[in-house]
């Protein structure tokens, strides 16, 4: 059998093991991304988190603010003044 008879019957097993190869490589490149996005993510869902349990904090001050008599009123920013850090 010459060269161009062993290409021929070997052609069809190497594009086979090309495609597979070929496949593999994405799914392994795929699985990398999706991985190292996720660390990256989970980063910003759990900053995020932290800044919106701060803000509700801040409405559920406000909503009492808003909905008690003046008295409670003055008594809770008195309270708020007093619970500060110092600048």
């Amino acid at each position: 059998m010459d060269i161009t008879g062993l290409v021929a019957v070997s052609a069809p097993f190497l594009m086979v093991v090309a495609i597979v190869w070929l496949v593999q490589k994405g799914k392994n490149d795929r699985a990398r991304m999706l991985s190292g996005a996720s660390r990256q993510d989970n980063s910003i869902i759990g900053q995020m988190q932290q800044q919106i349990d701060r803000l509700t904090d801040r409405v559920q001050v406000l909503e009492r603010l808003v909905t008690d008599d003046d008295r409670r009123l003055s008594r809770e920013i008195d309270g708020l003044r007093d619970r500060r850090p110092p600048a």
